[in-house]
């Protein structure tokens, strides 16, 4: 995509350029034939004062994130030379204040084309982009096209969604740097800003970026709390998720253990040997967040910090890590794999770690009512946890305890066990055993793109579970 300050649209196939040159996918480094043109030193400073005016009154706040990525971006000290993308590049103050340390190879990309346009009129790129960041390859820019590339503001609940940040590292050079401002991840309420810290770890773990930076700021004139992140893209490619394809492999694999009266120790093995991979797959191809809604859901019934937690089907951690953000400390995980676990333990976790199946009456190797809050997170599923099993979970269960757990949906259409849950459930309400406080709730992209549900139980107090109930 290359731009001259020229008119004129040419759309292909839905990538708007502003140019007058032929089709092509571009490296910023590419020549032209023609020169552009260019602010004098007393234009941008004049562009960046009245730019700065018009935020104050238009976006309050605006100009902290602005500000904040932009100091941090010349602490840097990178080459004058630096190819620099501004993502969702919005008013345009991020390329006008880095022109004033001459800074001058910067393009915009934003999925607004009047936007584009605009700053078109204003002369502050080189380049002007008319694509969203919605996936890997989604931006239709080159591998390793940018040294740096910098947003304020654009990661946001109604803009970028974070799990994007791959395609951001895919067009950075090989240490180069991708520098943001947003707001703090609880202020955004979704699961995928609750997913941004174990994505970067995962690709942290498997070597694609290291963060150099994470730290919080505030905002003077608003008081808001917002975050700055800088990561650094390592060297080497990113073969496994550029496609972000799961293996059929693994698709197949997973196809046969989640049925009806598939054997428990092909379970078990099945998650023993994927242990390794788990977090990855999970959580960079599989784009799961079903782990950040059960814990959204439980930090709002605002429980003090010393409640006693068993986490179900806990895995590798993913849903424990995510409540200890909350300063939750009595946590406790169960799992039928060790492997799953071990990687669990060795990463703190949980206090103690349980290894054990879920099923009938007595099959958790637990007092009767020692936890106040049992949750899970994928972990009831044919061939792993059954509806069947709920008794048992509140047995463990404290009088007025909560028991909370996401699920994929559709399980009831291939699995008659799942197909009678809801019946469970109002079954153990009729009887007095618990009550669904919330339920079922259908949320999108619980993994792989299905849909999710959620529920929240409460156990009745003063209820005791019959022993012998099947």
């Amino acid at each position: 995509v290359q731009c001259h300050f020229h008119t004129g649209l040419i759309s292909d196939k839905g990538l708007y350029k502003l140019t007058l040159v032929q089709f092509q996918k571009f490296s910023p480094s590419d020549q032209w034939e023609e020169e552009m043109a260019t602010l004098t030193a007393n234009e941008i400073q004049l562009q960046l004062l009245t730019l700065k005016e018009d935020a104050k009154t238009r976006s309050p706040g605006e100009l902290s994130g602005v500000n904040n990525v932009c100091a941090e971006f010349l602490q840097l000290k990178v080459p004058r030379s630096s190819e620099i993308l501004d993502v969702a590049a919005g008013s345009g103050i991020i390329s006008a204040e880095l022109q004033t340390a001459g800074y001058i190879n910067i393009d915009a990309l934003d999925g607004d084309l009047p936007t584009l346009r605009r700053l078109q009129a204003l002369r502050l790129y080189r380049n002007f982009i008319n694509r969203s960041v919605d996936g890997i390859l989604s931006t239709g820019l080159r591998d390793a096209s940018y040294d740096v590339v910098i947003t304020a503001g654009g990661f946001a609940s109604d803009a970028i969604n974070p799990l994007d940040i791959t395609e951001m590292l895919r067009i950075l050079r090989p240490e180069g740097h991708l520098l943001w401002t947003m707001k703090n991840v609880r202020d955004e309420g979704t699961s995928e800003f609750g997913c941004l810290e174990a994505n970067l770890r995962s690709l942290e773990k498997t070597g694609r970026c290291q963060v150099i930076k994470n730290c919080n700021f505030t905002d003077p004139e608003t008081k808001t709390a917002g975050v700055f992140y800088m990561v650094k893209r390592l060297a080497g490619s990113l073969p496994d998720y550029v496609n972000m394809e799961v293996p059929a492999e693994l698709k197949e694999q997973i196809s046969e253990i989640l049925v009806d009266n598939s054997d428990p120790l092909n379970n078990v093995k099945f998650y023993d040997d994927w242990c390794n991979k788990y977090d990855t797959d999970l959580m960079i191809q599989g784009n799961y967040t079903g782990h950040t809604k059960c814990v959204e859901a439980f930090v709002k019934l605002g429980l003090n910090r010393n409640v006693q937690i068993l986490d179900l089907a806990a895995g590798t951690g993913l849903l424990g890590a995510e409540i200890g953000k909350y300063g939750y400390e009595f946590v406790d995980g169960l799992d039928a794999s060790p492997g799953m676990l071990g990687q669990a333990r060795n990463q703190t976790i949980y206090r103690d770690y349980i290894i054990s199946l879920v099923d009938g009456l007595g099959s958790i190797p637990v007092n009767d009512e020692t936890y106040d809050v049992v949750m899970s997170s994928n972990g009831f599923a044919p061939g792993q946890i059954y509806p069947t099993a709920i008794p048992e979970i509140l047995r463990v269960m404290r009088p007025g305890g909560y028991l909370l757990w996401t699920m994929r949906e559709g399980f009831q259409q291939n699995s008659q066990k799942f197909a009678l849950f809801d019946a469970e459930i109002k079954n153990l309400e009729n009887t007095g055993c618990a009550e669904l406080v919330v339920g079922p709730v259908v949320f999108e992209n619980f993994v792989l793109k299905h849909p999710g549900k959620f529920y929240m139980m409460r156990k009745m107090v003063q209820t005791q579970v019959a022993a012998g109930q099947e």
